[in-house]
């Protein structure tokens, strides 16, 4: 009666775990697994990487129309022979824009990348999951009704503990991470990159085209500009103030938009890499702990069997 009873609970396990591979491949265990919670994990990491990416959009137009107005006053002529000179005025804040820019296009694209990835693994999961539960029914099998075959048993035991960390990575261990990272980025990195973006906006504003002639290069009537060509002096002292004005203009604004920029810098660096890179070591720490958990019995096993081989 009790040999009964255990092949009962024997049959009714593989049942089940058969069961569970029909349903991963019709796609019906995703629903299951959606309403037991990840649904929610699911789409609150869809709507922080859209909104994430949105933002990282808006910061790297900004700061696109920011070194568009650079470029114009570096290719302005102010006087005679003065273009190298406005060029080195401009080219410290050009850097400090150009690397922010930078940044924010490789944020938004590390960010367009995670979504790919989650929807390419949105595609596969179900199927790794009806691997996962082939490769345990077969292992199952194996060591209930043919434990003679140990080195194919030992074969799917290895195999069988490689898909199951694989599926508990797409179904659990990558949502959770990216949902960790989120709120990380809530709470750190996300109000950096807010308050830097208005920054930049602010500083686009004032480099926009009309502003820049406005007021850095002032408008000159016919008269003026007729009578002042012929005075060369004249001339030559008004382009040495108009360039001490612009050293002047963007000196008071070099210190401020380097910190912008070290700030973008850090909040992108801690929100693509560094935030991304410690949930990844975290997830191969538990796959690598899980995978020597599940192979510690097979180890054990064949030092009996050596032990007893010895004897």
């Amino acid at each position: 009666m009790h040999i009964n009873t255990h092949h009962i609970w024997k049959s009714l396990l593989l049942a089940v775990v058969f069961g569970t591979m029909v349903l991963a491949v019709t796609g019906n265990a995703d629903i299951v697994i959606e309403h037991m919670g990840m649904g929610m994990v699911k789409d609150a990491n869809q709507s922080y990487l859209e909104t994430a990416f949105d933002r990282s959009l808006a910061g790297f137009l900004v700061l696109s129309g920011i070194k568009s107005g650079l470029a114009i006053i570096e290719g302005s002529e102010v006087g005679i022979g003065f273009n190298l000179e406005i060029g080195d005025i401009v080219q410290s804040v050009y850097d400090y824009v150009d690397i922010a820019w930078k940044t924010a296009l490789a944020g938004g694209t590390v960010l367009l990348m995670t979504r790919l990835c989650l929807e390419a693994v949105a595609l596969v999961d179900h199927w790794c999951l009806a691997v996962t539960m082939l490769s345990v029914g077969v292992f199952l099998v194996l060591s209930w009704f043919f434990p003679q075959l140990e080195r194919t048993m030992r074969m799917a035991r290895e195999s069988t503990v490689f898909v199951v960390v694989v599926s508990l990575s797409l179904y659990i261990i990558l949502p959770i991470s990216i949902s960790g990272a989120s709120f990380l980025s809530k709470s750190i990195s996300q109000p950096i990159i807010e308050a830097t973006q208005d920054g930049f906006d602010e500083i686009n504003r004032t480099f926009s085209t009309g502003n820049i002639h406005s007021n850095l290069f002032p408008h000159q009537t016919e008269d003026e500009s007729l009578f002042s060509s012929l005075d060369f002096k004249a001339r030559f002292e008004k382009t040495r103030e108009r360039i001490k004005t612009i050293g002047e203009y963007f000196k008071n604004r070099t210190r401020h938009i380097a910190l912008l920029t070290l700030k973008l810098v850090a909040g992108y660096l801690f929100d693509c890499i560094v935030f991304p890179l410690t949930f990844l070591v975290v997830v191969y720490l538990f796959a690598k702990f899980f995978m020597r958990l599940c192979a510690q019995p097979s180890i054990e096993s064949s030092q009996r069997r050596g032990w007893h081989e010895e004897s």
